[in-house]
């Protein structure tokens, strides 16, 4: 089964996007909701996807929540609980998780002020309680020191399933290309971390090299492919980036590929067939 393990949604009328920032966002500062994704995914034999919030707040995750149920499709919805208070993500996560289709977790690093968000005593506590209920964390590595935290936070929740969202952002120019594939040998290094071939530049001549780094720490079975629609349709369209990894994993086996486009997804979110 083709999965799309990361994509997003938002309904601008209803709820408020930080994060979402008119000038950057252009024409795509819009309601955008799953019709018009659905025919995307069914030209390229895509059988389900996984949403990932797009805002810290439970109004959102509760809004993705409803998609899901009705659409069949949306196989799984990473959502938001107030990891800085265990006593709160517990109430917050006994509640989502009675949905069959919430599977995880994610925080949006807002500003450089939460560089060590992921490594305050009381996210780790808060992780804790995440990984006593079976459910995943994305890593939302917006600045390099977010990934650099990553084997800290493995070593503190060994439990904890955890995927690194867009291979930490990989610089497209190819500076800095050394720091990021030494932060990323780190986390690769423990057992309970994937990582997710999404949200690259399509149009990077370190495309390929960038894939390649990720094969060689992380093998197929732990690696995911995600389109990051729409934010990628920033930098180009759907077609563009599943046209670029595809060519960028070209030569690799189909078990490879089996496992990139789905099979890790699958049993990383434990998602329903």
């Amino acid at each position: 089964m083709r999965i799309d393990a990361h994509q997003h949604f938002w309904n601008v009328g209803r709820l408020h996007y930080p994060v979402l920032d008119p000038n950057v966002f252009g024409a795509w500062h819009r309601d955008v909701e799953p019709p018009e994704l659905e025919p995307l995914l069914k030209e390229r034999g895509i059988a389900g996807t996984v949403v990932v919030q797009a805002k810290n707040g439970l109004d959102e995750t509760e809004y993705l929540l409803e998609l899901s149920d009705r659409h069949d499709w949306i196989r799984g919805v990473v959502g938001w609980v107030d990891l800085t208070d265990r006593t709160l993500a517990v109430r917050q996560l006994k509640r989502l998780e009675k949905h069959a289709k919430f599977k995880g977790v994610r925080h949006l690093f807002m500003s450089p002020q939460e560089r060590d968000w992921l490594i305050r005593p009381e996210t780790v506590a808060g992780l804790k309680a995440l990984a006593e209920a079976g459910k995943t964390f994305d890593v939302s590595a917006e600045f390099p020191h977010h990934l650099y935290h990553v084997p800290e936070v493995a070593r503190q929740v060994p439990d904890l399933r955890i995927v690194i969202d867009h291979l930490a952002k990989p610089p497209a120019d190819g500076e800095g290309l050394e720091r990021w594939e030494a932060d990323l040998e780190r986390a690769s290094l423990w057992p309970n971390v994937c990582a997710k071939v999404s949200g690259l530049d399509p149009h990077s001549p370190h495309l390929r090299a960038i894939v390649d780094t990720a094969f060689r720490l992380f093998g197929a079975e732990r690696l995911m492919f995600g389109s990051d629609w729409p934010v990628a349709c920033l930098s180009g369209s759907y077609e563009d980036v599943w046209q670029a990894v595809n060519d960028a994993v070209s030569g690799r086996t189909e078990r490879e590929k089996e496992a990139l486009f789905g099979g890790t997804a699958e049993r990383f979110y434990r998602l329903a067939p």
